[in-house]
């Protein structure tokens, strides 16, 4: 099987082409690979070296579990990207993981980086290992829901906060606005200058409401990139597969707290 080397064009590029001509089976099998490359007992190791027994090993990895569970949680809600591995701290006192760096909010890294992120967050085999025997199904998910949930329950509460970046617009989102513009083919025309920050906003409020989480990242695709050739390939991604992906079996709205934490955790993994 041989792969696009990216010395012979741009990244977006060799991406664009590895989205457009490689099936499900054969990025499973590079992504394997790839990832067999690295132990995936890393953090494993990490955590065991900050822990003076096998009681404060635990202790560590469940608080990193649910700090964890709640960074993606909130982050996913407010569209934060860029998650590499230099935005992420860990107190190595309590094992709580900290976010920094939210340059890319409400969708950005989905809707305007040349190479589109498709996660809504990161859940690594790095990750799932550390978590072991369980995984996901354990601390981690159940926090997950338990934060889903509070936050839905208050929504209004939550939108109303946002409602700020409608009144008072930074200048990114003035310039990602104009981008947009030129991708959709809209014609300037005078506005009431808005209409962007409610867009981004009412992305949000869906969240909150049930939506199936990877028709929102559909919806960032499409604003960004629905121009472009490979915007089908791309959905086709993001949607997911029926037969191997939970969140391509339910449908788009109206999902349980459960559901969209089902689905999210699949879109992730």
């Amino acid at each position: 099987m041989q792969f696009i080397k990216f010395e012979k064009k741009s990244v977006p590029d060799a991406y664009a082409l590895f989205y457009m001509n490689k099936t499900r089976d054969e990025c499973v099998k590079k992504f394997e690979e790839i990832v067999n490359l690295v132990p995936r007992n890393l953090l494993t190791k990490s955590f065991l070296k900050l822990s003076s027994s096998p009681e404060a090993f635990i202790a560590l990895r469940t608080k990193y579990a649910a700090s964890h569970a709640v960074i993606c949680i909130s982050q996913w809600i407010v569209g934060i990207g860029d998650r590499h591995l230099g935005n992420f701290l860990i107190d190595k006192k309590s094992g709580c993981e900290v976010g920094i760096d939210f340059g890319h909010a409400f969708g950005s890294a989905t809707q305007f980086l040349p190479v589109p992120e498709l996660v809504p967050f990161r859940l690594s085999p790095q990750y799932l290992q550390l978590m072991d025997p369980l995984k996901v199904k354990g601390i981690y998910e159940a926090t997950m829901i338990h934060v889903l949930s509070a936050a839905r329950s208050k929504r209004d509460l939550l939108l109303n906060i946002m409602d700020i970046f409608i009144k008072e617009p930074t200048l990114d989102w003035k310039v990602h606005a104009h981008k947009q513009k030129l991708v959709l083919g809209i014609i300037e025309e005078a506005d009431e200058g808005d209409w962007f920050p409610k867009q981004r906003i009412n992305i949000a409020r869906r969240k909150l409401e049930g939506i199936n989480p990877c028709y929102a990242t559909r919806e960032e695709l499409r604003l960004g990139h629905g121009s472009k050739s490979i915007f089908r390939n791309l959905e086709s991604i993001c949607i997911g597969d029926s037969k191997y992906n939970i969140r391509a079996r339910l449908g788009e709205r109206d999902l349980t707290v459960e559901e969209q934490v089902d689905c999210l955790i699949d879109q992730a993994t």
